[in-house]
C-alpha cells in the first residue's frame, strides 16, 4: 500500500519508495540528535500498532484536532490472511518528529524533500487511521425523461472527521506550487 500511495501521490517509483523508507528506517542525520530512525520496518503488511504507539497518535490527536476526533477506542483494522505480521504496520517511531519539525532539520539533506514528502505520507496516513470518518450529507437527485434518465449526486461534509490531517499538506503543497510557477 505505501508503494501504491506513493506513486500516486508523489509519483515515486516503487524502487525510489522502498529506497527511501529504507533510509527513515535506518536512521537520517538529525543535527544533535544523530541519526535517527523514524519509522518503523517497511517490510511489512502487518495493519498491527502497539499500544504505546496508540496511546501517543491519540495524545497527539486529541491536543492538535480536539477530543471530538478520536473515536472511543483505538481503531483496529484486520490483516489480510495472507500478511506477514511478524512486523507492526509502519509508521512513525515516534510522534514527536511532525513533518514540519523534519522539513526543518533535512532542509540541507540532499534527500530532505523526498525524505520528508514520503514520511509526511506515512505520518498523515497513520494519524488518520486513529482518527473518526468524516461525516457527509449526500443528496441523490433522479430525473427520468422518457429514454433518457439522468442521476446527480452531491454530498456536504457535516463534520471533517480524519481530513484535517491531509489539509495541511494540499495547503502547504499549493503554496510551493504557486511559489514555483511565479519565478518562472
Amino acid at each position: 500500500k505505501l508503494q501504491q500511495d506513493a506513486a500516486r501521490k508523489l509519483r515515486f517509483s516503487a524502487k525510489r519508495t522502498m529506497a527511501l523508507a529504507q533510509r527513515l528506517y535506518e536512521g537520517v542525520e538529525l543535527g544533535a540528535e544523530g541519526p535517527t530512525g523514524l519509522i518503523t520496518y517497511m517490510r511489512t503488511d502487518s495493519t498491527r500498532v502497539s499500544d504505546d504507539a496508540l496511546t501517543a497518535v491519540r495524545e497527539h490527536i486529541g491536543a492538535t484536532y480536539g477530543p471530538e476526533f478520536l473515536p472511543e477506542q483505538p481503531n483496529a483494522y484486520k490483516t489480510g490472511k495472507r500478511a506477514q505480521d511478524a512486523h507492526e504496520a509502519i509508521r512513525p517511531t515516534t510522534m514527536e518528529w511532525t513533518p514540519e519539525r523534519l522539513k526543518e532539520a533535512l532542509a540541507e539533506h540532499p534527500e530532505g524533500n523526498e525524505l520528508v514528502k514520503l514520511y509526511t505520507l506515512i505520518w498523515q496516513r497513520f494519524v488518520a487511521s486513529q482518527m473518526v470518518p468524516a461525516v457527509y450529507d449526500q443528496t441523490t437527485v433522479d430525473i427520468d425523461r422518457g429514454r433518457a434518465q439522468l442521476r446527480a449526486t452531491g454530498q456536504v461534509m457535516k463534520f471533517a472527521g480524519y481530513t484535517p490531517v491531509y489539509e495541511v499538506a494540499e495547503t502547504d503543497d499549493a503554496k510551493a506550487e504557486a511559489a514555483e510557477q511565479a519565478d518562472k
